[in-house]
């Protein structure tokens, strides 16, 4: 036993140097008998990298080829010709210019036709108004000088001045006179409120129209609105006040006139 594990230890390098030096990748089948499995299919994998390498490149250059030469491939062999023949065709016509007709006239309109002129009217005679006579001085109309502003402005005073007589006719004013300066109040008797009313807490408005004299002083009071309608109460006491207060005249062609001169008087109880 010992003898055969020195012989084996004695080949052992012997057979380590013919395994490394050797011209094959591995001497499995000199030495184990095996012509299977891994270690044969690495022996044997130089062959299929290689094929496998050869026939990539032929399908590229097989593609490469058939790509590049489609139309021709195409033309020659007749197949998938159907896509172009579906596809539409224009047709583009060039007509000559001297083949069109002449194009149609145009129709213009006709000028308006001129009005006929008017026939000029006829000239009447003058009528025969007869003879001119001429007129004696005695037969004339006297001459008539017109009144001057100043004899203008004397005659309204004096017509002013009747109509204020005291008669009582001058009292009669219409409501409406027109004149330069309207009437102005210079001085305003306060109302007193009437014990009534404050105990009540009515409150209320009533316009006043008094007529004013040449002096400046009413003349004449009338109610002409109240505020509410129906409340009378203020109505005394409203008089009273617009007659007990100053004003200044209206002035119509620089004299005083007598003209109506409407007051609104307020009643608050604050």
């Amino acid at each position: 036993m010992s003898s055969h594990i020195d012989k084996l230890h004695e080949s052992a390098s012997d057979k380590a140097r013919r395994w490394s030096f050797s011209e094959e990748f591995l001497d499995t089948e000199d030495l184990r008998g095996i012509s299977y499995g891994n270690l044969f299919l690495r022996k044997q994998s130089h062959l299929y990298l290689g094929h496998g390498v050869i026939v990539a490149f032929l399908c590229l250059g097989c593609f490469w080829l058939v790509s590049a030469n489609w139309d021709r491939l195409t033309a020659w062999t007749g197949l998938f010709g159907h896509a172009e023949d579906e596809s539409p065709q224009c047709y583009t016509v060039v007509t000559s210019v001297t083949q069109l007709p002449p194009p149609p006239p145009i129709a213009r309109p006709e000028p308006p036709k001129a009005p006929p002129a008017a026939a000029p009217p006829a000239v009447k005679a003058p009528a025969n108004v007869g003879k001119i006579r001429k007129v004696k001085k005695e037969e004339a109309p006297p001459e008539q000088t017109l009144a001057t502003q100043k004899e203008i402005r004397q005659a309204i005073r004096q017509q002013v001045g009747n109509v204020g007589s005291a008669d009582g006719a001058g009292l009669d004013v219409p409501m409406f006179v027109p004149c330069e300066t309207m009437p102005a109040v210079l001085k305003q008797k306060k109302p007193r409120y009437p014990e009534i009313a404050r105990q009540a807490g009515i409150e209320g408005k009533v316009f006043v129209s008094v007529l004013i004299g040449e002096t400046g002083k009413a003349l004449r009071v009338k109610i002409m609105k109240r505020v509410p309608a129906d409340q009378t109460v203020f109505d005394d006491v409203a008089i009273e006040s617009v007659m007990a207060s100053t004003y200044s005249p209206g002035i119509q062609n620089g004299s005083p006139v007598k003209v109506w001169l409407t007051v609104p008087i307020r009643f608050e109880l604050n």
